[in-house]
């Protein structure tokens, strides 16, 4: 059977360092988004999920590495949007022009050898690209990658606030 190799095991069922500063940053996220009525919290809070890391110089290497790939992604979900209203959104667009857009979103990020933004990238473009409302403006592709921005900057927040309670404890009440 495929699933053998799945079992549930107890003692590995804890609550780490890591998935403790996930919850908070999604919480964070959620918190922040509600308060200031936002929408697309679902991008940001996926992005601080994705960008937390186990350091704080880990969350920011790759949330700027996210960063940069989901730009690459807007971009591209940018010219989807230019070329769906100038062709009075065809069916045709999505099935033909999707597809080549997701395979210049990974070779543009390969070629800024940013390999680590390749899939968040081609999310982005997918997700926004297929997402954009037949009423919506080109903010809507903007709003999106700024959800990607407000999910990564609350990574490395809350990451670099643990990294220094940790460097306090460690320095003040070492055994």
């Amino acid at each position: 059977m495929v699933f053998k190799e799945y079992r549930f095991d107890r003692k590995k069922f804890k609550l780490g360092m890591r998935t403790l500063k996930t919850g908070i940053a999604v919480f964070l996220v959620l918190l922040l988004f509600s308060l200031l009525h936002w929408e697309g919290m679902q991008i940001a809070a996926l992005t601080a999920v994705f960008s937390l890391r186990e350091d704080f110089d880990k969350s920011v290497h790759f949330g700027t590495s996210r960063i940069l790939g989901n730009s690459i992604g807007g971009f591209m979900a940018l010219i989807f949007y230019f070329v769906s209203e100038w062709l009075n959104n065809s069916f045709w667009v999505s099935p033909l022009l999707v597809p080549i857009l997701t395979m210049l979103t990974i070779m543009v990020n390969v070629a800024f050898n940013n390999k680590a933004g390749v899939i968040g990238g081609v999310a982005a473009m997918l997700i926004i690209s297929l997402s954009i409302p037949r009423d919506e403006t080109v903010l809507y592709v903007f709003a999106r990658v700024f959800e990607t921005f407000c999910g990564v900057f609350v990574a490395i927040l809350v990451n670099a606030d643990f990294d220094k309670v940790q460097q306090f404890l460690l320095t003040h009440f070492k055994k």
